[in-house]
């Protein structure tokens, strides 16, 4: 089945649009097209090569805001994209010439501590999430970014410190409202539109706008991180330690192995990202002994903190400006030989290429039974099994780079794909161009669910608006 492309907004009748613009409380909600005062910022995104011109932009502030918008874009057959935290390399939250929606607005969070539940409109970011929660004492899972968006990473899964003892974001939502393709709003849990509700804890970015999720939460205290700095050269016993340590590691624990360069010198470096839940500086060092033992690190800043301040350790090295692009591997398994090539090759991109020192490799490993734990049919999200992400984040200067960071960032992968099963994390993969509807990287998401998937894509998006990332074509 053929499906028609998407319009521009220069390619329907200015009457229409017009009247669109003249149908929103130009007090409360501001509709911009380039030349408006705000339009140039609104189009701003993590990423420089994500950025696009939109036709229109539509600031929402009310659950009408979105329904209109949605309707108008998918009424005019409109190339259609959903911004809140602008994270996506690939421009999946921007537009060349169609309508952008932007959430940003819609980013109210409250928390019903008596039934621990936080109720955050799709607008919100993390770090809005956390601080509020914080207030009573309770955390849910959540990105280790303060600043990424809630829609994209909850919708695809969502990683985060707490997924060794809560799971991922998906298996930690217990409610939605959504508006789908047809401009339909509907209030998704598990006895409520049970087959949609499935459908967006995994694959949420193909079957509608998100206005509110509900999250559970979890007590949290006070947590014990920070951050080891060592020389390149303790890469070997680095990885030696971080396998014993896996052997041993409980559920309220994590490490983040990087291999990066550090600031001012740029020197190669292996950064170690740890985290304890628990204010004890003693347990954190107990924990992490194997670690201590591999020698003095170069820098060395680990405390005691509050729990919103975690997801904010990284955040430097994750700020806006720049070419960015995201690449992925899942593995099975630390093998050094791999990690020893990978770090190689780093070395020798970041040496030829000045303007990409910012780039990194960095592999998170969480304890993978609380997501082992659930039936892989039990959502959309697959794989539910022990694994560890690979993350390649790419960071340059100048757009005529372009290809040789992606081919570097795909050789990488390449070496990390022969210590797993090829499964991706659809947030993940975002590289322009990469999936083209091909079914075998969509396999490799989704595993098993994606035919079920199918058939949900044909029932509540059957002409595929959403059209944005790993789209699913019933």
């Amino acid at each position: 089945m053929s499906y028609q492309p998407k319009k521009l907004l220069k390619d329907i009748d200015s009457n229409e649009v017009q009247k669109f613009k003249e149908s929103f409380d130009n007090n409360t909600t501001k509709v911009l097209t380039e030349g408006d005062e705000g339009y140039e910022e609104s189009i701003l995104r993590w990423a420089e090569n994500a950025i696009k011109k939109a036709g229109i932009v539509v600031q929402a502030t009310c659950l009408d805001d979105i329904v209109k918008t949605v309707n108008f874009a998918n009424k005019n057959n409109l190339d259609f994209a959903v911004c809140c935290g602008g994270h996506s390399t690939s421009g999946n939250s921007s537009s060349e010439g169609g309508v952008v929606l932007n959430m940003r607005k819609l980013n109210k969070v409250r928390v019903d501590a008596e039934k621990k539940l936080i109720y955050a409109q799709g607008g919100a970011i993390f770090g809005e999430v956390d601080s509020e929660a914080w207030k009573y004492g309770l955390a849910t899972v959540g990105g280790t970014v303060h600043h990424t968006g809630i829609g994209g990473l909850s919708l695809g899964g969502g990683f985060g410190y707490l997924t060794s003892k809560h799971g991922l974001t998906v298996d930690n939502l217990m409610g939605a409202t959504i508006i789908t393709a047809d401009g339909e709003v509907k209030e998704l849990s598990a006895n409520k539109n049970e087959d949609l509700f499935w459908a967006i804890r995994g694959c949420g970015i193909n079957f509608g706008v998100v206005y509110e999720f509900i999250f559970k939460a979890h007590e949290q205290k006070e947590i014990f991180a920070g951050l080891l700095v060592f020389p390149v050269e303790k890469l070997n016993s680095l990885v030696e330690a971080l396998n014993v340590w896996l052997k041993n590691r409980g559920t309220d624990e994590n490490a983040t192995f990087v291999i990066n360069r550090t600031p001012p010198e740029n020197k190669p470096t292996i950064t170690l990202l740890l985290f304890s839940d628990d204010s004890s500086e003693q347990v954190f060092r107990n924990k992490f002994s194997a670690i201590y033992k591999c020698g003095e690190p170069i820098i060395e800043k680990v405390e005691c903190m509050p729990y919103p301040k975690l997801n904010m350790l990284i955040s430097e090295s994750s700020d806006y400006e720049d070419r960015k692009a995201v690449l992925s591997a899942q593995i099975d398994y630390i093998n050094i030989s791999s990690i020893r090539e990978a770090c190689d090759s780093y070395i020798n991109f970041t040496n030829e290429n000045p303007e990409a020192t910012k780039s990194y490799i960095l592999i998170d490993l969480p304890d993978g039974k609380k997501i082992a734990s659930i039936p892989s049919d039990s959502t959309a999200f697959q794989p539910r099994k022990q694994f560890y992400n690979v993350v390649i984040l790419q960071r340059w200067k100048n757009e005529q780079d372009d290809e040789s960071v992606y081919n570097w960032a795909k050789n990488i992968r390449s070496i990390f794909n022969k210590d797993g099963d090829k499964s991706l994390y659809v947030n993940f993969v975002d590289i322009p161009g990469y999936i083209n509807n091909n079914e075998e990287i969509l396999k490799n998401i989704w595993g098993e669910n994606y035919e079920k998937l199918k058939q949900l894509k044909r029932k509540y998006d059957p002409n595929v608006f959403f059209r944005k990332g790993a789209v699913i074509f019933p």
